[in-house]
C-alpha cells in the first residue's frame, strides 16, 4: 500500500446517506470505512445495521448523541471517542455550532479489532495493518512500513502502513494529540 498524505479540505465531499450531514471519504473496503464528517445542524444518523462504529471530535464544540431509550453520549473534546452500534437509530444534537469528527465503521466479525485511538505521544500503530492518521494539534513525524520518514500536520491526513508517529520535537508537547484509526490496532 502506498502512503498518502493529503489535505483534509481536498478529499472529495458527499452527501451522508439520509442526507443530513456531509461526509469526506478517507479510505473504504468490504467492511471497513474512515471518513471525516461536517456536521453543520443537530441530525438524525444513518443506521448501518452490521456495523460498530466510533466517533471522534476534531473541532468544535462538541455533540450529543441521543439513544432511542432518550440515554445520551457526549463528544465534548477533542481526544475522547465514542463507540456505538451501527444499528442504533441515533440523533445528534449540537452544542454550539458546526463539528468536524472522525469516524470509522467496521464489521466486527471481519475487524474485530478497528478503533480510533487518541495519541498524545510516540505510538507504534500494527504496521501491517491499514491506518489513518489525523493530527488534531501538533506536528506529527511517521515511519512508513518502507522505513520512509514523512510529516503530518493539523489539517492534514496520512493513509498507509505506518510503523511508528512521534510529535515533532520542539512544539509543546503536553498539547499534542492527534488519532490513529487503525483496521486492527
Amino acid at each position: 500500500m502506498t502512503l498518502r498524505i493529503s489535505s483534509i479540505r481536498i478529499l472529495p465531499a458527499r452527501p451522508w446517506k439520509n442526507g443530513q450531514g456531509i461526509t469526506r471519504p478517507v479510505t473504504e473496503s468490504p467492511g471497513w470505512r474512515v471518513s471525516i464528517a461536517t456536521i453543520d445542524r443537530s441530525c438524525s444518523f444513518s443506521a448501518y445495521p452490521g456495523m460498530q462504529r466510533q466517533q471522534a471530535l476534531l473541532s468544535g464544540a462538541g455533540l450529543e448523541l441521543i439513544l432511542p431509550t432518550r440515554e445520551c453520549m457526549r463528544l465534548e473534546r477533542a481526544g475522547a471517542v465514542l463507540s456505538f452500534s451501527g444499528m442504533l437509530p441515533l440523533t445528534c444534537r449540537l452544542d454550539e455550532g458546526a463539528v468536524s469528527v472522525l469516524n470509522i465503521m467496521f464489521a466486527p466479525d471481519r475487524f474485530p479489532d478497528a478503533a480510533i485511538r487518541s495519541v498524545t505521544t510516540t505510538f507504534f500503530p500494527n504496521a501491517e495493518a491499514d491506518a489513518v492518521i489525523v493530527p488534531v494539534r501538533g506536528s506529527w513525524r511517521a515511519t512508513c512500513a518502507s522505513n520512509a520518514v514523512h510529516h503530518v500536520t493539523t489539517g492534514e491526513i496520512m493513509h498507509g502502513r505506518i510503523r511508528y508517529i512521534a510529535p515533532l520535537p520542539g512544539q509543546d508537547q503536553q498539547s499534542a494529540l492527534c488519532y490513529v484509526a487503525s483496521s486492527c490496532m
